[in-house]
């Protein structure tokens, strides 16, 4: 009799340690052939360094990415299910805790006392807390690789919590609390967004869903944050009331953070705008205060770039133009304008229509409202629509995803898994906030071609949840 075929089972979990183990083969023959050394979890933050810059190149995106999705898929075969689906019933006191470190100092006063660590009785004298429940939150997080506990009560810095730092003193963050966010990297203030707003709105994310007033609706102002917030404020709105300001600053240097979730300089991968005729005009739509437009603006000097948003935010682009690159403003290669998207598009000789994470906002209506804009204001021939945004892919095989896209090894994931798992959590964020989504390559065409886009190109980036979609007017 032949020998018994072992289960696909069987199978999968090796093919999977055997991902895992090419993956790591691949990652250190291109360090040790650059003579560097893989960095530690017990670093401090090197994000400019040699080694860090090396793992940002494609085949090591590629390769990282492999043992992600891989490593993911063994722990939820190998544990038991009871105990993996109990754990992320849990998975939110993390984000508390982050949120706890950040606002109570915690992270600046660890790293203050350097690779010796200190005491969490030190750290309670420092900000006024209480050293156990300091210890608590600081364990847990330890526990998830952010900090070290070197010896018991002690903590120290690492690779993962000095993303959490704003760079500051401590003295200079108890003096102006207000301030924290200004003249940073903004990556502690995306967390804090992420931890407070949209934290506090997913509690209510159930409710959201299935009750009858809301269960239906299409309107922002029906979000689960909406729900927990008590209000029928738009959260933009909301952000713009005179007790909500130090939120609504930290909001805007969140955002303006949102560019080191992809590789720098991403938005020049993928479309060709080195091929744009000299003297092209691209509208930056709803632009910010126009961090995406400076790298086009420095690095394509032939372009003029033109960016739109609401009049709080154009002042607040002043003030960044001012220090980033005056010069490019006043002599007019960049202009700053006050403009609502839902509103008749004023430029009508537009090269390029960009829309940089601005989709995802917008339930489908007003989506449609906007693209209908900017096709009414389209230049024959010439005009089109480049969307910024997360293709949201299937975890199943399907062929629309795939386009541009690189297939994944089995046994993983179709979607590549854990390696994913940034667009996923994008997709809630914008359903809490706003009741908004993240949307696939077929519902976003579709939306497209209802307000008279169709996509010709799609563009995936190596390293960034995001993709392009260049669209042209039909």
């Amino acid at each position: 009799m032949p020998a018994p075929q072992p289960p696909q089972s069987h199978t999968d979990l090796r093919l999977l340690g055997a991902l895992i183990t090419t993956s790591i083969d691949t990652i250190l023959a291109r360090f040790d052939d650059q003579s560097l050394w893989f960095p530690s979890l017990h670093d401090p933050d090197i994000s400019e360094s040699p080694a860090e810059r090396l793992l940002g190149e494609t085949q090591m995106i590629e390769a990282k990415n492999v043992i992600v999705a891989a490593a993911a898929q063994i722990v939820a075969m190998v544990r038991s299910p009871v105990q993996t689906v109990v754990e992320w019933s849990m998975v939110f006191h993390l984000p508390s805790c982050m949120r706890a470190a950040i606002e109570s100092n915690m992270v600046e006063i660890v790293r203050d006392a350097g690779p010796q660590g200190i005491h969490v009785k030190e750290i309670a004298k420092k900000n006024n807390t209480d050293p156990t429940k300091a210890a608590r939150i600081l364990r847990l997080l330890a526990n998830h690789h952010i900090f070290t506990e070197l010896s018991p009560d002690v903590f120290c810095s690492n690779r993962l919590s000095s993303v959490l730092d704003s760079g500051k003193t401590v003295d200079e963050l108890v003096e102006s609390p207000h301030l924290r966010h200004v003249n940073t990297s903004g990556m502690s203030a995306l967390i804090l967004t992420h931890t407070d707003e949209a934290f506090k709105g997913s509690a209510y994310l159930t409710e959201a869903f299935l009750s009858p007033n809301t269960a239906h609706s299409t309107k922002a102002i029906d979000s689960p944050w909406n729900i927990a917030m008590k209000t029928e404020d738009f959260l933009f709105d909301w952000y713009d009331r005179p007790e909500n300001a130090e939120l609504k600053t930290r909001f805007s240097f969140a955002m303006a953070c949102s560019g080191k979730l992809e590789p720098p300089e991403a938005i020049l991968i993928g479309f060709d705008w080195a091929g744009l005729p000299t003297n092209s005009v691209v509208v930056d739509v709803g632009g910010g205060v126009g961090s995406t437009a400076l790298i086009l603006a420095t690095k394509l000097p032939d372009l003029k770039v033109v960016i739109q948003d609401r009049c709080s935010v154009i002042e607040d682009a002043k003030t960044y133009w001012a220090d980033k690159a005056p010069e490019l403003v006043k002599d007019g290669r960049v202009q700053l304008q006050v403009h609502n998207f839902f509103d008749p598009q004023p430029i009508t000789n537009a090269d390029i229509f960009l829309l940089r994470w601005i989709m995802h906002d917008w339930t489908d209506t007003a989506a449609v409202d906007i693209l209908r804009r900017l096709r009414e204001a389209v230049a024959p021939g010439k005009t089109k629509l480049i969307t910024v945004d997360i293709i949201l892919p299937y975890t199943c095989y399907n062929e629309d995803q795939s386009v541009g896209a690189a297939a994944a090894p089995p046994p993983l994931l179709h979607n590549m898994g854990a390696a994913s798992s940034m667009k996923y959590w994008l997709d809630f964020q914008m359903f809490v906030l706003g009741n908004s989504q993240e949307r696939t390559l077929a519902h976003f065409s579709k939306l497209a071609e209802s307000s008279g886009w169709k996509v010709v190109e799609v563009h995936h980036i190596p390293g960034s949840s995001l993709a392009q979609c260049v669209s042209v007017p039909v």
